[in-house]
């Protein structure tokens, strides 16, 4: 009976055996995961590794392959040697041309009398600049004695002489600018200080030159015709 039922145990301690071997198969088998440790980089030998790019690789490589970037440039620079070639064709043509007799009026000051015809074209800009031009009188140098301090006068004294005055104003009564009268800065104020003084003690009209001056100068004009 004793062994019958040692036997049985063994039997049935073999069988969960089994049923433990075959569960234990039947299981998938478990993954690695992505964490894995990082393996190790092997040291390169510095004659087997690779260079870094260069910053004329890109240059390099837009010479072999031409870009957008290469056919503007080409382009700028033909329509500059374009533009270069025009202006120098225009200055020979210029040189080789002989003037005429419209460019010589164009070259010419204009000097208006009472009574001249005019044309719309005479008040553009091109013809009044040589108003201005023929107006304009020649900047003293720095340095040169004007004139009250050569003849040792004082503008303050004479703003009786009405002919001294008006030669430092201008024909609509404005007092003349340093830069053309020549004056230093004290003998400047002087003498404007002198025309105001003409003007309003009333020997000197403000706004037209005095009659007796413009009285000489018109027998002076018709002597010369």
């Amino acid at each position: 009976m004793g062994q019958q039922q040692s036997a049985t145990a063994a039997f049935h301690e073999v069988l969960e055996q089994g049923q433990k071997t075959a569960q234990n198969a039947s299981r998938p088998a478990p993954q690695r995961t992505a964490t894995a440790e990082p393996t190790r980089a092997q040291p390169t030998h510095p004659s087997t590794a690779a260079a870094p790019p260069s910053p004329e690789a890109p240059a390099a490589a837009t010479r072999a392959n031409p870009t957008a970037y290469d056919i503007a440039e080409r382009t700028i620079q033909e329509s500059g040697a374009a533009r270069r070639r025009a202006q120098a064709e225009e200055a020979l043509r210029n040189s080789l041309r002989t003037l005429d007799r419209k460019d010589y009026e164009t070259m010419m000051t204009r000097r208006w009398r009472p009574g001249d015809v005019y044309a719309p074209h005479d008040l553009t800009g091109v013809e009044m600049a040589k108003w201005k031009k023929l107006r304009r009188k020649p900047r003293p140098r720095s340095g040169d004695v004007d004139v009250m301090d050569q003849l040792n006068m004082n503008p303050l004294d004479h703003y009786k002489n009405v002919s001294i005055m008006s030669e430092y104003v201008t024909d609509m009564g404005r007092i003349r600018h340093s830069n053309d009268t020549g004056l230093r800065p004290v003998n400047q104020r002087k003498m404007a200080k002198a025309i105001r003084r003409s003007i309003g003690v009333g020997l000197m009209p403000s706004v037209y030159r005095h009659p007796e001056l413009l009285r000489e100068e018109w027998e002076k004009r018709r002597g010369q015709q």
